[in-house]
């Protein structure tokens, strides 16, 4: 019979490009094997930030269709860094249009920068708290001044909501569609809403590594 042993190392992962390295396990022995992002959440590299916070919900301008240079919840992702969206949920709390409104969820190759905008209510913030990993990313929102257009942006998805929305939720998740995004740096991840004097809350989770962890 042959002991199969695994290090238990779970937020301080030596990465060591191509080659052997050992198996890493939990402190109860519980293999890496079933599922990535256990063990990256363990590690820290998984994070979130919030557009829009507790009872107080982020409003669009005026406006009554997407813009590609004012996206209005973003995650620009420096070059040498790489990140995998896991996770997006918007609430569309309430609306001033008569028509139906957009929402587009994209990733694009470049930065699209900041714009005229501030940073995210909360985050990147690490969902294993005490990690000791911290992100490389910047999360925004609310553009009201020009940022960069998309260079070859894809669309993960777009959903429609009714005029004079009420607290409609919108969720987008790569685990259960099977599809997982790679956007490395200087890339963004991004959502856009068209609309009248929207008011929402944006949710956005993602995996993040160094890029060389991933070549």
């Amino acid at each position: 019979m042959t002991d199969l042993n695994a290090l238990v190392n779970n937020t301080s992962v030596s990465r060591t490009g191509l080659g052997w390295t050992n198996l890493r396990s939990t402190p109860d022995g519980a293999l890496y094997t079933t599922d990535v992002g256990v063990s990256l959440g363990v590690e820290g590299r998984i994070f979130a930030a919030n557009m829009g916070l507790v009872t107080t919900p982020l409003a669009t301008a005026a406006t009554t269709a997407i813009v590609n240079t004012t996206p209005h919840a973003w995650i620009r992702v420096p070059d040498g860094t790489a990140i995998v969206p896991l996770y997006a949920r918007i609430v569309v709390e309430s609306q001033s249009i008569t028509t139906q409104g957009e929402i587009s969820l994209l990733i694009a190759q470049n930065d699209i920068g900041n714009g005229t905008s501030s940073a995210a209510d909360a985050g990147p913030i690490a969902l294993n708290t005490a990690a000791p990993v911290t992100s490389a990313c910047t999360a925004r929102q609310l553009a009201t001044g020009a940022a960069t257009a998309p260079t070859n942006p894809l669309e993960l998805t777009r959903f429609s909501f009714a005029a004079s929305a009420v607290n409609q939720a919108f969720e987008w998740d790569a685990r259960s569609l099977g599809v997982y995004s790679v956007v490395r740096g200087e890339g963004s991840w991004a959502i856009y809403i068209g609309g009248n004097a929207v008011n929402y809350y944006a949710q956005m989770v993602w995996a993040e590594l160094s890029e060389a962890d991933i070549d």
